[in-house]
């Protein structure tokens, strides 16, 4: 094989190559011996007719296709392990600029890592302000117990606000009932806003047993296009209602909801809680400014591709997110009243940002040989492990090849994250 590297412009490399006669038979015949078993030719026992009988009955280049595939890609390998400087970011092009019975010669372009340069990256003097627990935030936790420890019991008298009500509706738009606009045994808790704006104050008033006809707008904005903006009469019926009461808060409130015996251990506990979020919550925004201004240091050209590459992570992200809402791409388009195109025109800048942090992280790593022991995966594989319940070797088997990279990976960040903090945060 032979092959010549030409540079195109920043961060984009072609490669000619070319495959003679006997180079390019050996990898026809090896097609050949791969592929036989597909082709039908009469007199022949399935995968046993010869090259040339195949290449009679099907044409001459019926083994090209799949020939130039793998003899392309053990060119390229081999073209990479030798030409250490290539480190590609992207599928290279492929253009066949001659193929035949002689051999072969192609033509790949290939997008490359660019060079990067972080001009600054210790030093930078961020400052974040760690803020301490309130006791309003503490109360605000022990309400938030409470609401989760309340009780629904039943009243005799009318709706008021706060309360649930237990109600029968169904909606209709001109006397013409509407989907999902029904239902029975609803539980609506009064001035939760759940439903269209005004719907639960009309409910207020009323007893168990009546009836009333809800009068409302939906929103112009409404999810569901055929109701924006239109009036609708829901026939409602009060079931029951029900009064939320609330456990007093006391020592007996405590050891019931959590470990602790007494209430002001509880209290204490919350606010360590409290205050280690938001410390984390300091320690993020302080990751963050000291990233913002690495970018700003960096002086990198970003290949169009790596961009258009991120915004394709992107989206396979936020598809998955929607697979587990019931949703699509293109319908998540359409609520978003938008278009694929723009909405990748739109993630641009951030993908772009995206882009940059990867390659200035990646930068100081090499620069300050930030690496892992054997000792530092194998602790946290034995972290994680414990934490699911699992042996080591379980673990492993569980989350594979791309889970252990992930692990790996997660924890050199970790150790780059505390390197540029102590070397960025003012003291």
């Amino acid at each position: 094989m032979d092959y010549k590297i030409k540079k195109l412009e920043k961060s984009v490399v072609q490669i000619d190559i070319n495959l003679n006669k006997e180079e390019w038979q050996k990898e026809v015949d090896s097609a050949y011996n791969r592929t036989k078993g597909k082709y039908n030719i009469e007199g022949f026992r399935k995968g046993k007719a010869p090259r040339k009988v195949i290449e009679k009955t099907y044409g001459d280049n019926v083994f090209y296709e799949d020939a130039l595939s793998e003899a392309f890609y053990r060119a390229y390998m081999e073209i990479l392990s030798k030409e250490k400087d290539i480190e590609p970011v992207d599928a290279p092009s492929l253009n066949v600029k001659a193929i035949s019975a002689d051999g072969i010669e192609l033509e790949a372009q290939v997008v490359t890592r660019p060079e990067v340069k972080v001009t600054k990256y210790t030093g930078l003097d961020v400052k974040v302000e760690t803020k301490k627990v309130t006791k309003a935030q503490v109360e605000e936790e022990l309400n938030r117990a409470k609401e989760q420890n309340v009780r629904l019991v039943e009243v005799d008298r009318p709706v008021q606000n706060g309360d649930v009500a237990n109600i029968n509706f169904s909606g209709s738009i001109d006397g013409v009932k509407f989907d999902g606009g029904t239902a029975e045994g609803f539980d609506l808790e009064i001035g939760s806003h759940s439903f269209i704006e005004g719907f639960e104050d009309q409910l207020v008033g009323l007893k168990v047993g009546e009836d009333k006809d809800v009068n409302v707008t939906f929103p112009e904005n409404y999810h569901a296009k055929d109701l924006a903006g239109k009036p609708a009469v829901f026939a409602c019926h009060i079931n029951a209602v029900k009064e939320k009461q609330y456990p007093e808060l006391n020592d007996e409130f405590a050891s019931n909801v959590s470990e602790f015996e007494t209430l002001e251990e509880y209290k204490k506990h919350l606010e360590e809680h409290i205050q280690e979020h938001m410390d984390e919550h300091a320690k993020r925004d302080a990751d963050v400014a000291i990233i913002d201004k690495i970018v700003e240091n960096t002086e990198v050209e970003v290949p169009n591709q790596m961009v258009e590459g991120e915004i394709d992570n992107m989206l396979r992200d936020l598809e998955y997110r929607l697979m587990y809402q019931g949703l699509n791409l293109d319908a998540y388009m359409q609520y978003m009243n938008t278009t694929l195109e723009k909405y990748r025109e739109n993630l641009k800048a951030e993908a772009l940002k995206s882009v940059k942090v990867r390659l200035a992280l990646s930068y100081i790593l090499e620069k300050e040989k930030i690496n892992l022991t054997d000792a530092e995966v194998d602790a946290e594989l034995q972290k994680r492990a414990q934490s699911a319940n699992i042996s080591v070797e379980q673990y492993k088997t569980t989350v594979g090849e791309n889970g252990l990279f992930q692990v790996k990976n997660d924890i050199l960040m970790s150790k780059l994250l505390e390197f540029l903090r102590d070397k960025n945060l003012k003291k």
